[in-house]
This record gives C-alpha cells, structure tokens and sequence, in this order.
C-alpha cells in the first residue's frame, strides 16, 4: 500500500479548511477534523505542511539569529554561506546615500538579483538604488522569528530580481505580552561601540492580535587610521593632491613636478615625498583623516496586525517606517574635477611657466557628509474563504511604499571660482615669497572659503501596489491530488533623483553629482502555480508567470531633455519535482527562467562625475616608479545610464536531496548551476583598464601628453553571460546528555565555477578562486543548553584565494589569500524572572583580515567579506512582561 506524501496531505489539509486564515497572522487551521499547522513555504504561495520542498531552502530561526552575536539583520546574512562573495556594507566615500545602506548579494550575482521579502511581500527597496535593492540593515532584529533563505531563483512564483534566490524574512505576529531587549557592543579597536534598545507588545484575543515593535539603534564611527597599519615604513597611500599644493609643468624637454617641500614637515598628516626624478613633493596622507564606516542613529517602527470580521474573513495589515542618520567623513576635498592652472604671468608663480596646480581644502575642513535616509511601508488586505466546490482560498491587498534620502555633502570646492581666485594674482599657494606658516594658512583658507560648496542629493522612491489571489483544490483522488493558486499583480512607481545644479554642472571638486533621474514604471503580473500529488510518493510543482513592465524617464544630454520610454516583457516558468522513495529521504529536482528589467536608474540618469580608484596597468609597467602608480591612485570617471539596456534573463538548475538519518540527525546536499544572459553591469574601471592593456587600447580612456589618464568613460552595459555552479552541503544533530543538549550545524557552499563574458567577442573569464572570489565558505556552531544555562561557540570560515590572475596582468603586488577563520563564543543565563542575559565574544583569537598586496594600504582588505573590527566584546539583556 502506497503511502500519501507529506506535500499531499499538505494540500488537501490546507485546501479544505473549514475557515480560511493566513499562515502569516494564525498559523494553524481546521481540516477534516483535525487541527494542523498551515505555513506558507518560501518557494511556494500554496500553503503546506512540509518544510522541505522541490526547492532548496536554508531556515534561520530566531534561536540561531542569536548564536551569531551579529547586530544587524545584514550582518546575519553575510555570514551566510551562499552569500558566495560577500555583501554590501555602508562606508564613507559613496553618494546617492550608499554610504549608510547595506545589501544582500546571494551567489555572487549582485544585489539587484536577489530578492527580499518580508513576510512574503517584496521589501520596498532604497531611493539610492531606485528601488531595487531592499537596505537590509533596517528590520529590527527583535522582530524577527526567522529567516528564510530560498536558493535557487523564483522569477515565476516571485517575479523580477529574485535571479540568484529569495530572502524571506519572518517576522513575529502573535506575540502576547511586552519584552524588552537591550544590547550592546564595544570592539577592540577604537570606535565601532553599538547600542540598541527595542520594546515589543503584543495582545491577542478570539479576534485577531496586534504587535507593536519600536528599535533605536545607535553605532559610532570607526576611522581608517584605526584600521590599517598608516604607521608601517611600507604604507604608501598619500596623494598628489595635498594641503600643501604641488604643481607640474613641461619645461620644453617634459613635465616637471615642482612643491615647496619645506612646508611639508609644517603641515599635519604631509609628508615630503620623491618621485624618482623630480624635486620633492608634498603628499597627503588622506587615510589619517576619515572614517571606514559613518556614525549611525536609527529609529525604526513595525506593526502587524489582524482581526476576524467574520468566521470566513480576516482583516490584517502591517506597517514600518524606519528613521536613519548616518555622518560619515571623507579627507578634504582635492580639487580635481577641474584642475586649476597657475598661468605663467601670475606673480606668484615660481616657475614662468603655465602650472597645473594639485590641491586640496584641508583648511576649511573635511568631507563631511549627512545622509538622512526614510522608510516607510503600509498594508492592508482581507483573506477570506468561500465554500464553492472543494473550498477556495483567497487574499485582496493594497501595499504603498516609499523611500526618500537626502544627503549633505559639506565642504566641497566650487572648481570655477578657484581658478577665478588664483587668476586675481591675490594668493600665493606655494608660500613663493616666504610668509609665515600660519598667514600662509590663513590666506588659504580665505581662498578655499571663499569656493567653499554644500553638495545636496536628494532621492525619493515610492510604490503603490494591488494584488490578488485564489486557490482551491481541483482534484483529490484516492492516489492523485492536485491544487492551483491564481493570482495578478499590478505597481505604480515613481523614481526620482537629483542632486545641486553646480554639481551637476560638473563643475564642483569632492562630491558627485549630475546622475539625476526622473522616471516612473508600471509593472502588471499575472501568474499561476500548480502543486500535484503523485503516486509514489512524488510531487510535482509547476508555476508560470507574465511579468510586464512599462517604463520611462527624461535624460539630460546636448540635444536638451529628451524622453525615452521601453517596455519589457516576458514569460518565465518553474517546474520542480520531489520524491520521497522513503519517509526519512527527500530527492529533488527543480528548474526556473528568471528575468529582471533593468531599472530606473540604470536607464534614465545623466551623465555624473566620479573618482575611482584603480590601478593604471598600461602606463605603471613602463613608469612603475612613479608615485602617480600608487595602489590609491584615484581616476576622473564619467559615468551615466544607458537607455537602450536589454532585459536580463537567466535560468537556474538545482538537483539535491535531504536524508534524515535519525530523528536527531539530517543531512543535505544540494547542487546548483545558473546561467545569467545580458547581465547588467556598471563597468568598472580596473576592467575598462585591463581591457585596454589586453586590446591594445580604449574608446573609454582619455590620455593626456604625459601619457596618464585625464578621465575615463564609463556606464551600464549588458554583459554577455555569467555562469556560476556549486555544491551547497548542510548537516544537523542534536543529542541529550546528563550534562545538558547539544545541537551541531554546518553549512558550507563550494563554487566549481564563475565564469563571466563581458561580450560576445571578449573571452570567458573563471574568477572562482581568484581574489575577492573564494570557493569554500561555510559557519559551524555547537550550542549546549542546561537547566538555566547556555553556550555556544560558531565559527565562520571563507576559503583561500588565489592572486595569480591579477599578477599574471602586471599587478604583481596583489597576493595571495589564505584561508581565515573567526570564531565567536557566547554565554547565557536564564533568570527566574522571565529573562535572559548574554555575553558574548565574536573574532575571539582577534584574526586578521587578510589583505589584498603584499604592503600595507589604506582599505585593502574586502570590508564586504572580511570583519575588519577585530575582537568584540557584547552584552544582550532581554526581559519579557
């Protein structure tokens, strides 16, 4: 006698049920009797009994939120060991607000190809990412019941982004009572302390419940010359541009660099530095001046709620917002947009040739930038049920969303009224007739107050949204059972970004602006999902989707404004199946198309200027002396959107398999391969600099005289292909003791292969293993649970990588990486009086973060990967009423 599988009875248990509910506010229904728990499984938007499915999916339940002693719901998830290559972490140096979000980058692919949700809904994205990429960081993690991490991509249950896989974060509902919690953490190194505070209610009765959940969440600054090794004989990232200003001219036979290096030792963080030929020159140590990561305040609020109208239909709803400010600082402002020129007739002039002047507005102050950052997200919706046939089950939402960011970027130089300045012959800039130091300094000031420039951006990012959905079971036999949800969607969205007419004028040092967007889009969706029970135990999943999108935005060019609409559009489907040859052992198999409109600021905005840094190959192999070769060189880099982007399209294969061994231990093993078309990328400048040393040259790279790049040309392309596979292997027991509980998890994700082509010509490049792009990652923890007591030690583990590629191009500084290990201890107290106390150690042996050369530099570790804060100290104290 065949039994029925676990998906089945799932179905029919879900379907027939005698009142609808939601498994996202109740939790458990009546069916044929019998009382069962009905979630909604990430992977699916049919309501089921088991956990596993045709798609792979990795759960972290609140518990093992805990064991990591992370802060932010972001830092969880980039310990996750699919998040292949690291994540997205705010820090100081990034416009458009960059510099306080924080994003999920599953498998390496980028953050836009990851999709998160909240509670099953999309999370509204960022203003700075035009709404695209959800700021992980901003859910209270006090809220939060789990996690959900589906890996494998889900563009037809879904819809567009969710490329690589889906983040579906759990929140509670039905809490009853009050709990506070109180945290707080203090690094080795100075800065970094972070506090929260979160209060949690809850009240439920026979009707519904309601939560109320508020967080302040405070962490300061850290500054770069806490991090890196500014002190060591080695460290060479100073700049040409200097508070101490150099110049260079061509004397008839080449160029001549010329500084009063007298002043230099005058001058705080200057040092006198020689470039192999000419005199010396006064460089600026911009490291000893700014932060790695900003000062951050954030007030954050969230609500859920529901409430039976009738036996059949609920009313729920949810709410958040979310209030940030985030101060982070970048060294004075050099002034590089323009360079100014000394001509040859001014008085001052110490040479009688005409002079490019290399300076920068340390005497006015740093670079210092306010981002405040706003949130919100408002639905409401009836779920009910009908008894019509074997029963449907049904849901009506309205969801409005939006983001707004504004960012003050202080003491940035107007480029026109410097050069207007210099050209009065009123201020002598080298010191050429021998002032004192501090009437030199302040006739500096004057010149650079009197340029002095508050760069504003502004960003604002709003949805409205309408969905529906219906499901029943159309057929239940005494072996087959089959069950359907349809449903559509339709969005409203309006993008826009801008930042202050000088910036965008191109005419202001030390900031970015120009990357102005005024664009909206309508997305409609309709799609239709299929669950069919088999005998044999097998189950079959099927779910196709039409997603449209109608978009467009005005772009700013020489032939004045000029609207571009497009419209993309396509139909992706999912076929999974699983089979259950024995109750204890899960197989399966599942296939997806994905696609993912580019968005709207990767189409409509106009042409900004950014400084990036990167290492010029083709001029340093002949000049490699040349202080202008530094690993922190910085290039003038146009870059805007392009409005003839193609759609990206993908597909995704995952075949695997969950044995439970015992009941006390389980085992997976899952296999993964995606093909990603028409990628999307912002091409980066060390890639158009190494494309032109392999090509023999570049359209993208303007070159002066002397051979050095005066500015590069860059934007949004789509990339050929990027195909990447892997194993993903995960493990759990649990076993009791008369000394306590002991549960042991292990996850690992080994990548075989990532091969990106930049172009149909170009060749395919296998960055698995190569810098920045490690095969292995993987967390382990044990945790013992006795009486009242608990421990836990973790360990994070990225793999070794390789810098033989890079070297292989004329980087022959770039090392390679070793394997790194950070292990984490934690200690808890469960009181008499309903609470707990913790205290934790994370990076417990204070591992080093391994660095990228083989000196020491400013920033050369990989922030996104790699804790870099050393050895922390935590205490978490929560109390419940």
């Amino acid at each position: 006698m065949s039994s029925e599988s676990l998906t089945a009875k799932a179905i029919r248990r879900s379907l027939l049920a005698a009142a609808a509910t939601s498994v996202a506010f109740t939790g458990s229904a009546f069916a044929e009797e019998e009382k069962v728990e009905r979630i909604e499984v990430t992977g699916s938007r049919i309501k089921q009994v088991d956990m596993e499915t045709s798609s792979p999916v990795t759960v972290l339940s609140a518990a093992d939120i805990a064991l990591t002693g992370e802060k932010t719901v972001a830092d969880v998830l980039n310990n996750s060991s699919i998040n292949a290559f690291g994540s997205w972490r705010g820090m100081s140096g990034y416009g458009s607000g960059a510099s306080a979000t924080s994003s999920i980058n599953m498998r390496g692919l980028g953050s836009q190809a990851t999709l998160v949700l909240l509670d099953g809904r999309r999370m509204p994205g960022t203003s700075s990412s035009s709404g695209t990429t959800a700021d992980t960081s901003q859910i209270p993690t006090a809220i939060v019941e789990r996690i959900e991490i589906l890996r494998d991509g889900a563009s037809a249950v879904y819809g567009s982004d969710a490329v690589a896989g889906v983040i579906n974060i759990i929140t509670k509902k039905e809490f009853d009572g009050v709990q506070l919690d109180y945290s707080t953490e203090m690094p080795d190194v100075e800065g970094g302390e972070s506090s929260r505070f979160s209060l949690s209610a809850g009240y439920n009765t026979d009707k519904g419940n309601i939560t109320f959940t508020y967080e302040y969440y405070d962490t300061a600054s850290v500054m770069d010359k806490d991090i890196w090794d500014l002190n060591n004989p080695a460290y060479n990232a100073y700049s040409l541009f200097s508070s101490v200003p150099n110049g260079s001219y061509h004397d008839g036979n080449g160029w001549v660099n010329y500084s009063n290096s007298e002043m230099c030792e005058q001058t705080e963080n200057v040092v006198d530095r020689t470039d192999g030929n000419n005199v010396g020159q006064c460089r600026y140590s911009y490291g000893a001046v700014t932060k790695l990561f900003g000062d951050m305040t954030r007030n954050s609020f969230m609500t859920n709620f529901s409430y039976s109208l009738t036996d059949d239909i609920q009313f729920r709803g949810r709410g958040s917002a979310s209030l940030s400010e985030t101060e982070t600082r970048y060294a004075g402002t050099p002034v590089s947009t323009n360079y100014p020129v000394m001509s040859a007739d001014n008085p001052f002039n110490p040479v009688g040739e005409d002079m490019t002047v290399y300076m920068r507005s340390v005497q006015i102050g740093e670079r210092d930038t306010l981002t405040e950052t706003n949130n919100y997200d408002f639905l409401g919706g009836l779920v009910g049920y009908t008894d019509v046939g074997n029963g449907i089950d049904w849901e009506i939402n309205a969801q409005v969303s939006g983001s707004t960011t504004n960012s003050f970027n202080y003491n940035l130089i107007n480029d026109n009224i410097i050069q207007s300045e210099i050209d009065t012959g009123k201020y002598d800039i080298f010191n050429y007739s021998g002032m004192e130091y501090d009437e030199w300094n302040q006739q500096m000031t004057a010149l650079y107050s009197a340029a002095a420039h508050t760069g504003v951006y502004q960003g604002k990012f709003d949805s409205t949204q309408i969905d529906g959905l219906a499901s029943t079971l159309l057929y239940e036999g005494d072996d087959v059972s089959v069950a359907m949800v349809v449903g559509a969607e339709y969005e409203m969205i309006n993008f826009k970004q801008t930042s202050d007419p000088e910036s965008a004028a191109g005419i202001i040092s030390g900031g970015s602006g120009g990357d102005d967007v005024n664009a909206e889009r309508d997305r409609t969706a309709a799609y239709t999902e299929f669950q069919v029970g088999l005998p044999g135990n097998v189950d079959i999943s099927a779910a196709i989707r039409y997603e449209k999108y109608d978009q467009s935005g005005t772009l700013t060019g020489a032939e004045g404004q000029v609207t571009n609409s497009s419209t993309f559009d396509a139909v992706v489907p999912k076929l999974g199946v699983s089979w259950r040859p024995i109750d204890e052992l899960l197989i399966r198999a599942s296939y997806g198309d994905s696609f993912r409109a580019p968005n709207m600021g990767e189409m409509f905005s106009s042409q900004s200027l950014s400084f990036e840094t990167a290492h010029d190959v083709t001029y340093c192999n002949e000049n490699p002396d040349d202080d202008y070769c530094g690993t922190g060189q910085q290039h003038k880099t146009w870059f805007g959107g392009n409005p003839n982007l193609e759609a990206e399209e993908g597909n995704s294969l995952t075949l695997g398999a969950v044995w439970n061994v015992t009941d006390a231990w389980s085992v997976e093993l899952s296999y993964y391969d995606i093909t990603y078309d028409n990628k999307i990328e912002a091409i980066s400048v060390t890639d158009i600099l190494r494309d032109e040393l392999l090509n023999g040259g570049s359209d993208f790279v303007t070159r002066g005289a002397d051979g050095k790049i005066e500015y590069i040309e860059s934007g949004y392309v789509n990339m050929a292909s990027v195909e990447t596979s892997g194993f993903d292997f995960a493990t759990a027991y649990n076993f009791e003791t008369n000394y306590g509980d002991f549960n042991l998890k292990l996850d690992m994700t080994h990548v075989l292969e990532f091969v990106e082509q930049a172009n149909a010509e170009s060749d395919k490049i296998d960055s698995a293993g190569v810098q920045d792009y490690p095969q292995w990652r993987g967390n382990f923890a044990a945790a013992w649970y006795y009486n009242d007591w608990n421990a836990a030690w973790t360990t994070v583990y990225i793999g070794s990588q390789s810098g033989q590629y890079w070297r292989d191009l004329g980087y022959d500084y770039i090392i390679d990486t070793p394997n790194y290990f950070k292990h984490n201890l934690q200690v808890g107290y469960t009181h008499d009086w309903n609470g707990t106390i913790t205290v934790g150690v994370n990076n417990v042996f204070d591992e080093e973060a391994p660095t990228w050369y083989n000196f020491p530099d400013y920033r050369d570790v990989n922030t996104g990967l790699y804790d870099v804060l050393g050895r922390t100290y935590y205490l978490r104290i929560n109390q419940k009423f």
